[in-house]
């Protein structure tokens, strides 16, 4: 007799293979159309064009990272900037990763690594040119990209529908702040430190500072739009 707990686990084996696509079926991409997926991401990031982002990217896209919304609330480019909160999605439609992508300058884009499965692939990658200056920082991310079966008569098999994208935004914002696109905070080692009095005149009392931690505002930048 077969016992209890072997039937459940057989009986959840056999849900899981109805309920996602078995590795190797048509509804899953080979490592060749990864390769593709991640390939076309890369060029996209490296040198926008509408007609690129049509082609790879669904209607309902929708791009997720907390990386390049810092970089938005602190140092904004391009006019379609608008403050977001840390967590919220960046982009989500097709039309708004146009938008805001299309405005961005060129960098490179190099793939170090690729892992794909059925249906999701993951890249780590680097830029080595965020900024025109001679000791650019290197920026190393990762990004996970969602994919769906394509339309019939798509030019590509698979479409990216989300993306999750996290990456050095604090090297990227440095870089910026050295070729003098955004402003650079004044938190450096050499400002005072807080609540340290202030030297008194000769032949006076001095007098006592507040302890209290100043407001962290004037060390962020004041501007916030788009990246």
């Amino acid at each position: 007799m077969i016992a209890f707990n072997s039937l459940a686990l057989l009986s959840l084996a056999a849900a899981g293979t109805l309920a996602a696509p078995a590795w190797g079926s048509s509804q899953c991409m080979t490592d060749d159309q990864a390769n593709v997926v991640a390939e076309k991401y890369g060029e996209l990031i490296a040198s926008y064009t509408d007609e690129l982002a049509n082609a790879i990217l669904t209607e309902d896209f929708t791009d997720y990272s907390e990386g390049v919304n810092t970089l938005i609330n602190t140092c904004p480019q391009g006019s379609a900037a608008m403050t977001l909160p840390l967590l919220a999605p960046t982009f989500t439609s097709r039309e708004q990763f146009e938008i805001g992508q299309g405005q961005q300058p060129h960098i490179n884009f190099k793939q170090l690594n690729l892992w794909n499965a059925c249906s999701s692939v993951i890249i780590r990658w680097e830029t080595t040119n965020t900024a025109n200056i001679t000791d650019v920082k290197p920026v190393i991310g990762l990004i996970v990209m969602d994919t769906v079966k394509a339309p019939a008569g798509s030019q590509y098999p698979f479409l990216i529908t989300r993306v999750y994208s996290e990456f050095d935004a604090g090297a990227w914002l440095q870089n910026l702040q050295e070729a003098g696109i955004c402003p650079k905070t004044d938190c450096g080692p050499d400002g005072p430190a807080p609540g340290t009095p202030a030297p008194a005149p000769a032949g006076t009392e001095p007098t006592t500072t507040s302890t209290r931690q100043p407001s962290a505002e004037p060390c962020s930048s004041a501007t916030a739009a788009a990246l």
